[in-house]
C-alpha cells in the first residue's frame, strides 16, 4: 500500500523499485506543490510526482512538463536521502508526517540488493561499428573517446561487449558522458548528485574502463 502522509513527493531512482519520499507543507496551495515539484524534478534531473491524495498525483518529468494521474507511485521506499527544494519551513504537523514515513519505511523491511538501475542498455553495435570502435587505443583512450576540451574527461562512445555482466549479448555502443554532461544536482546545495552523471556510462581513471554510474548512487549525495 502507497504511503498514505498526503501530501509527498516520490523521486523515481532510474528504473529500479527505489521510491524515494519526502513530505511537503500540507497547507501550500496546489500551484504552489505544483512549482515545488517543478524545481525538484529540475534540479534532481529525476523523474518526480507530487502524490496530493490516494487517487490525485502529478507526474513531472525533468523538463518541468506535468501529466495528471488517479494513482500514486510505490515501491521500495527510502528518505531522508535528497533534500527537497526549499525554502520550506520546518513545522511540528512536518516533523510528525517525516516520523510516520519513517515508521512506514521500517515495516516494509525490505531485502536484498539492486543490480544497475534498469537504463544500462546501449543500442546493439552495427559490424562498421564495431570495426570503427575496436581500434588500438589513442592517448590511452578507446578509439570512440576523446577527453573534453573544458573538464579534460573523456567522453564520446564505447564498445561494450557485456552490458550486465556473466549474460550474453551481442556487443553494444554506448554513450559516455564527461563531467560536463553531469546534470543531476542536489535541490539543497546544488553540487552534483555524483561525480558524474546518474544512468550514464563514465570513464573510470584508476579501472582504465568504461563503467555504468546508476542511480541510486546519487542518494550517497551529502550536502556540503
Amino acid at each position: 500500500m502507497p504511503f498514505d502522509g498526503y501530501p509527498y513527493l516520490v523521486t523515481r531512482i532510474g528504473r529500479t523499485a527505489l521510491r524515494h519520499l519526502a513530505v511537503v507543507p500540507a497547507d501550500w496551495s496546489r500551484d504552489r506543490l505544483v512549482d515545488l515539484g517543478r524545481r525538484q524534478a529540475g534540479a534532481n534531473q529525476l523523474e518526480t510526482c507530487l502524490c496530493l491524495g490516494p487517487a490525485d498525483a502529478v507526474f513531472v518529468t525533468p523538463d518541468g512538463a506535468t501529466r495528471a494521474a488517479t494513482f500514486v507511485p510505490t515501491g521500495i521506499a527510502v528518505t531522508d536521502r535528497l533534500v527537497v527544494a526549499g525554502p520550506i519551513p520546518d513545522t511540528a504537523e512536518q516533523a510528525t508526517r517525516r516520523a510516520v514515513l519513517r515508521a512506514y519505511i521500517d515495516r516494509q523491511k525490505n531485502r536484498g540488493y539492486l543490480v544497475g538501475d534498469g537504463l544500462e542498455g546501449g543500442r546493439v553495435a552495427e559490424p562498421s561499428e564495431i570495426a570503427r570502435l575496436s581500434g588500438p587505443r589513442v592517448d590511452g583512450l578507446p578509439p570512440g573517446l576523446r577527453r573534453c576540451p573544458a573538464c579534460d574527461q573523456p567522453r564520446g562512445e564505447d564498445l561494450v561487449l557485456h552490458v550486465l555482466p556473466d549474460l550474453d549479448g551481442p556487443p553494444v555502443v554506448v554513450d559516455v558522458a564527461c563531467r560536463c554532461d553531469n546534470h543531476n544536482g542536489c535541490a539543497g546545495c546544488g553540487e552534483p548528485l555524483a561525480d558524474h552523471r546518474l544512468s550514464a556510462y563514465a570513464w573510470h581513471a584508476e579501472r582504465v574502463e568504461v563503467l555504468y554510474v546508476a542511480a541510486y548512487c546519487g542518494l550517497s549525495h551529502e550536502c556540503g
